[in-house]
């Protein structure tokens, strides 16, 4: 097939050649974006692991049939126009390169092999304009719209840290502008990716004039307040970013997300369940519930840990994959931060002191 197949009038011959000129590009630009506001920067698979999963294939695919019905209009005579009013002088360009003469004696397939590269001195000036408009325009902001929509598919915010500066029932959180920051810093991380609600950057803390600890404190009283001013936001952009599986290794089961997000019972619930991790009604192998013990006053402790050798520690300790350890420290910080810090760190000393106790028979 050559390349003059685009411009064809039967639409089934022009949309193939599109989708084999623009398809491969399209995907090797889009997949670090999808990545990243999707899967957590981890690669991307469906099912049967021979393509992407359908949120993301259903990403393509809308770009693509828009992508086609932009160049079909350009082609009728009707080419997309800036905000200013004027025509967009590349998509013209790559018109001009595709019903030109020499497209009926280009290779599709090698073309496509050619969008896929960088830009270069000996391409024509039609291959940089079909790349700039056919797959890089519509593709840009992909990762903030794919997060955004994802967002507000699960009943979140399109914008949080909007509704937290400018709403009403907001108005008490921002009093103190210091735990306002905090808070909008950490909701904002969630929602590009974070997976460490008390991972607080170390610029904003330079900013703020803080300490971690401190600063550890005052988000964690501000994300208290949240979730007593609006429980509703609370829970689909904060809480429901910090995981909603009970993905414990060693055969541990956590109580449901459901009952945690009951008005109410949240903080009850997750002490209930750390009580029984901490003390064997979960896990009866001392050894494993040594580990949970020190992980979980590790996390309590005043300095928080370092995230990443904390992952790997997990890894190490309970013989489990990174994508398991990373959920199975989201749930577990999600369970100490609706616990309380204070009464976790006091529970695990309690535990820790009669850990040398020899068990009953």
């Amino acid at each position: 097939m050559t390349l003059a197949a685009i411009v064809s009038a039967c639409e089934s011959t022009a949309f193939h050649a599109y989708f084999s000129l623009i398809s491969p590009a399209l995907r090797d630009a889009a997949r670090g974006p999808l990545r990243r506001a999707r899967h957590n920067g981890r690669p991307c698979s469906g099912v049967d692991r021979t393509r992407w999963c359908d949120e993301c294939e259903q990403v393509i695919a809308d770009h693509l049939l828009d992508g086609y019905g932009r160049l079909r209009k350009t082609l009728a005579g009707v080419p997309p126009r800036t905000r200013t009013g004027e025509t967009v002088r590349e998509m013209e360009s790559a018109v001009r390169w595709l019903t030109s003469s020499d497209a009926a004696g280009e290779r599709l397939d090698l073309v496509a092999r050619q969008l896929r590269g960088w830009p270069s001195e000996e391409e024509s000036c039609g291959v940089r304009a079909a790349r700039a408009q056919l797959v890089y325009h519509p593709l840009r902001s992909l990762e903030a719209r794919v997060r955004r929509a994802d967002a507000m598919s699960r009943g979140a915010s399109a914008k949080p840290e909007r509704d937290l500066r400018t709403s009403d029932w907001a108005k008490p959180l921002r009093v103190d502008g210091v735990a306002f920051e905090l808070l909008e810093d950490a909701v904002i991380r969630l929602r590009n990716g974070g997976v460490d609600l008390y991972d607080v950057p170390r610029g904003l803390l330079e900013r703020l004039r803080l300490d971690l600890p401190a600063a550890r404190r005052m988000l964690r009283d501000s994300l208290e307040r949240l979730r007593a001013l609006r429980p509703g936001f609370y829970a689909a952009n904060v809480a429901g970013y910090l995981g909603e599986e009970a993905l414990f290794p060693g055969g541990a089961s956590l109580q449901g997300p459901e009952e945690l997000f009951i008005l109410g019972e949240e903080k009850e619930a997750a002490r209930r369940t750390l009580g029984k991790l901490l003390t064997g009604g979960q896990v009866t192998a001392r050894p494993v519930r040594a580990r949970y013990l020190e992980l979980t006053a590790r996390l309590s402790a005043d300095v928080p840990p370092d995230g990443t050798g904390l992952i790997a520690w997990i890894t190490n300790e309970f013989g489990i994959t990174i994508t398991a350890a990373e959920r199975f420290l989201q749930r577990l910080i999600h369970l100490v931060t609706l616990a309380d810090l204070d009464w976790v760190a006091e529970q695990c000393s309690t535990v820790a002191s009669t850990a040398t106790e020899p068990e009953k028979a």
